[in-house]
């Protein structure tokens, strides 16, 4: 994967700059420095073009607290794979996938159960519920220490050391850079080169899109074959 000396260096070399090693960039001043900030810009603006990246996805595990229903997701959290719920094996419970309710089902049909009783209330989770913020919730309430393990797609902080590896795939570092020359035709006030490499950089994404995400990775036939018709013998 490629890091954020690799990236800013392979800017530099398209605008025909001086490029950096590891002693230079923490301290990068004037191109350079506008070089790192770009490359920043290209990847964030690449993150927002879409939610559901494949190389964002994170697999999480939250360890259930007892008496304790609602949990946190992480702090990269952007969206969530509502049906990768899964409850894993301990010592006093069998590994099974969770199905997931909406947060209205949940008031509607287990929220007055938990509140009943705490003998009524707490036990193996089997549910889970969507909230409404950036949390996820269980029901029944945990009854003892239980992990469950889900997926999530993350939004990775920027690069900040020159070793940092961008989560982007090194196949498509070209359009991170054609990126991050929009952002420097700008500050050198060549609007004309900054609309040239910005259309090149919405192509771009445009094809990590259909590259990673719209093409689906299996179809399933949906048509209802017709019952074979035998007909009466007279």
């Amino acid at each position: 994967m490629s890091t954020y000396l690799s990236l800013t260096n392979e800017l530099l070399r398209r605008l025909g700059e001086v490029v950096m090693d590891s002693t230079e960039f923490e301290g990068a001043r004037n191109v350079q420095a506008l070089a790192k900030n770009a490359i920043n810009s290209s990847i964030r603006e690449i993150l927002h073009s879409a939610q559901e990246w494949p190389f964002t996805l994170v697999t999480n595990t939250q360890t259930m607290v007892v008496g304790t229903n609602v949990y946190n997701f992480p702090s990269d959290f952007s969206n969530v794979d509502w049906q990768s719920f899964f409850l894993k094996k301990l010592t006093t419970n069998n590994a099974k996938r969770i199905p997931v309710i909406s947060y209205t089902n949940y008031l509607d049909s287990f929220r007055a159960k938990e509140e009943a009783s705490e003998e009524a209330g707490y036990s193996i989770p089997t549910t889970v519920f969507q909230t409404q913020e950036s949390k996820f919730g269980v029901t029944p309430i945990p009854d003892d220490v239980y992990e469950i393990e889900y997926k999530y797609w993350s939004f990775p902080s920027d690069l900040v050391l020159h070793d940092d590896v961008c989560i982007i795939p090194d196949r498509f570092t070209n359009i991170v850079v054609d990126g991050a020359m929009v952002y420097m035709m700008v500050y050198r006030s060549n609007e004309q080169s900054a609309g040239i490499h910005k259309t090149k950089f919405e192509e771009g994404i445009r094809i990590m899109r259909r590259l990673l995400m719209d093409e689906p990775t299996a179809v399933v036939a949906t048509l209802l074959q017709p019952t074979q018709f035998n007909p009466r013998v007279f």
